[in-house]
């Protein structure tokens, strides 16, 4: 199977392209500075047979051009596995009254926008697979149902937005199996050093939940130990 993962080269992305090239796949690593992706090249250097399977691919998901200039790169090549990892955490839990705008415009930029784009550019990849999947790690902390702390605005509601995408998606591609996933609080960049779960954990849960996942099970919401969150 062929996966396109945004956001590779480091955290969760890193560690789904790990587990994706272990289990003999090929892998379609979307970076935003491929000469930074040093654990990918590293990869390559200590699994030379990974070199015919990974592929690194310049690509800023928050600029539509350079998603067309990868989608250009790889052409027509179907995938099977269409990973929306990249995201980001822009509001430190500041009170709404002073939230910079801003910082929720660029949240939604990434982590909504940007992963409806890539999925409207690969769309006819993904359909090109006999057996589609559309992933989406989101968080937690885009749940309507389980907000009972407020705050963290701009990372919250961007992260809505992009379960709602892909609820619709879900929906108007039936032949897509279209999952929302959470990773958990994981010690990544964004998660901090406090975070009890490490990249690894959470991306081996991920994988399995991918890996199993079936056309009955698309357009739901879980974490990465398989349990169902509400929306």
């Amino acid at each position: 199977m062929t996966f396109l993962i945004t956001g590779a080269n480091r955290g969760i992305g890193l560690e789904l392209a790990n587990f994706a090239l272990e289990n003999k796949h090929r892998v379609l690593a979307l970076v935003r500075d491929p000469v930074q992706a040093r654990a990918l090249h590293y990869a390559i250097k200590e699994n030379p047979e990974y070199r015919d399977r990974l592929v690194i691919v310049k690509c800023d998901i928050g600029d539509h051009a350079q998603i067309h200039e990868a989608k250009a790169m790889i052409g027509d090549e179907p995938i099977d596995v269409l990973i929306n990892n990249a995201g980001v955490m822009l509001d430190d839990d500041e009170k709404f009254s002073s939230l910079p705008l801003e910082k929720i415009e660029l949240n939604f930029k990434i982590n909504s926008l940007g992963a409806a784009a890539v999925t409207q550019i690969f769309l006819r990849n993904l359909l090109a697979s006999s057996q589609p999947k559309l992933i989406c790690i989101t968080s937690q902390m885009g749940s309507i149902g389980n907000n009972q702390s407020g705050g963290y605005y701009a990372y919250r509601m961007s992260k809505a937005a992009l379960n709602m995408f892909a609820k619709s998606f879900s929906v108007d591609y039936p032949q897509v199996t279209t999952l929302v996933l959470h990773p958990g609080w994981v010690r990544t960049e964004m998660g901090g050093p406090e975070a009890p779960i490490l990249p690894r954990e959470s991306a081996r849960g991920l994988f399995k939940i991918i890996n199993e996942a079936t056309r009955g099970q698309t357009g739901h919401f879980y974490d990465y130990t398989g349990k169902e969150i509400a929306w």
